[in-house]
This record gives C-alpha cells, structure tokens and sequence, in this order.
C-alpha cells in the first residue's frame, strides 16, 4: 500500500539522498552484520514492550530508504504491519523488491515524505551562498513541532536508523556551518525528530534511535577494531571531537535526560 504525502517540491536535497539510495543499493551484502544487530535491537524491543493488548502489533521504521539496515522477514515474524517512510519513493520500492516484500499489504509505504516539514526549504538555499534570514525563520518555526503524520497512527516500535545525520547533513549543505544560526538549526532539527519518534510511538512502546557517530574516512581505526575494544575507540575519539555534527553520544544523553518535552515521555 502506498501513501504520497508532503509531495513539496524538494529539488536538491531529494535528488542526493536518491543519488545516495542508489549507491548503497550495491551494500547489501556489506550491510548484512548491521542489518543483523539492528534488526535484533527492534525484535528485542517489541518483546520487552510487549502487552496483553489484542491488537495487531505495528512497527514504523523512519527513513527506511533502500531497507538495507532493516531484515524484513525477520521483523514480519513478530510486527503484524510495518509502516516504512522515507523521501524517495524508488529507494523503498527497490529495497522491496530485493527482499521479496513488494506488493505486500502488511506493508504500509509513505512517500515521498519530508520529516522535517523544512525540506523545501533548505533545497531552495544555495550551496555557498548566505542563507535568507527570512527562510531560516520559517524553517526554525516549523521544527518547534513535528510534522502531521497522524494518518500513520501510533506504533509499538519506531525506529530511526541512520536518518538524524542526513537530517544534520541537509543542515550543513544549505544552512552551511559558518552561518551564525546554523547550530540553532541543527539543534532544532535533532529534538523535532526526537519528538516525532516520541510521538509515533505508543505509550508503552519503544523508539529505537541508531545513528552513526563516526566515520572510517577520519577514523581509521574503525575498519580493525574489534567489539570489545569499540567503546574506549569511540570514548577516544568524541574525546578529540571527532564526530559528526550533532551526533556525540553524551551531549544526546544528557538531551534526553534535560529537555521537559522529551524527558517528560521517557521511562525512567
């Protein structure tokens, strides 16, 4: 089943993230140990959430793109419906495809679908050019609140995988990181998506943030390190400062601990 909503014009920004989809479509196999945890990480989830309610079990996976993190037959076993959104509409149909799902009922695909309600926005600001303080205005009114995606409902689980560094990275390339309100953008994108997690997710549900912190490209080290040493490595490198914008494991902690509209939802 397919559903089109925030069909804006997102020029730019849609195009590379398709440019992107379709790149990582040959990483299947390489993303196979990922898919594997991830996957686990949201099966783990519904069952520790899991209640006495007869209705059928939902799971949403924001910014599924091409489903390489997701193992779809895996989470089928355990989610009556999946709801997979994502901006590019060819990035999802692929990856169903690939996974012998297309045409499946059970799934429910959004798209094209903007998360942000600011898309349009970033994708009419020119790469290195200064930002219209006027549009930068709009975007920080329109990520005060999350965007109306109540057709979807609530969910058991929601789960975001990789989407708040493409969420930053739009940031980065249309705000650009010298502008004196670029933070004030990215720190406004990163708790609307926040609470829009919190808002699909049902009362005693679960939302399942996975991002990357790091890259391989700046960190080495990365491409060797084995899983026991992998926590003082990355202790190590946010130590340095380096990271992706927006992304250090500890400043997200401590957001999820300080701000009243997300903390307020959060079981201690």
């Amino acid at each position: 089943m397919l559903k089109r909503v925030c069909e804006e014009n997102m020029d730019r920004l849609s195009e590379e993230q398709s440019r992107r989809n379709k790149e990582a479509d040959a990483t299947w196999a390489l993303y196979e140990p990922h898919r594997r945890r991830v996957t686990q990480l949201l099966l783990n989830a519904r069952s520790q959430t899991q209640t006495q309610s007869s209705a059928p079990s939902r799971a949403c996976l924001l910014g599924a793109g091409n489903l390489n993190d997701f193992d779809l037959s895996a989470l089928m076993t355990v989610f009556a419906e999946l709801i997979v959104i994502d901006v590019d509409v060819e990035s999802l149909q692929r990856g169903l495809v690939r996974q012998g799902f297309s045409g499946d009922r059970r799934i429910q695909v959004v798209a094209p679908a903007d998360v942000t309600g600011i898309f349009a926005d970033l994708s009419s600001m020119q790469p290195g050019q200064p930002a219209n303080a006027e549009l930068i205005e709009r975007c920080l009114m329109t990520l005060r609140q999350p965007p109306d995606l109540s057709v979807i409902g609530t969910c058991d689980v929601v789960a975001s995988v990789g989407l708040m560094t493409q969420l930053i990275d739009a940031v980065v390339k249309s705000v650009g990181e010298s502008h004196p309100r670029f933070w004030e953008v990215v720190s406004a994108i990163r708790l609307q998506h926040l609470l829009l997690m919190l808002q699909l997710t049902q009362s005693n549900g679960a939302a399942v943030l996975v991002t990357e912190v790091v890259s391989s490209k700046s960190c080495p080290a990365l491409l060797s390190v084995n899983e026991v040493e992998l926590p003082s490595l990355l202790m190590k490198e946010i130590a340095a400062r380096n990271f992706f914008t927006g992304t250090n494991p500890a400043a997200l902690q401590q957001l999820l601990q300080t701000e009243l509209r997300v903390a307020s939802q959060l079981v201690r």
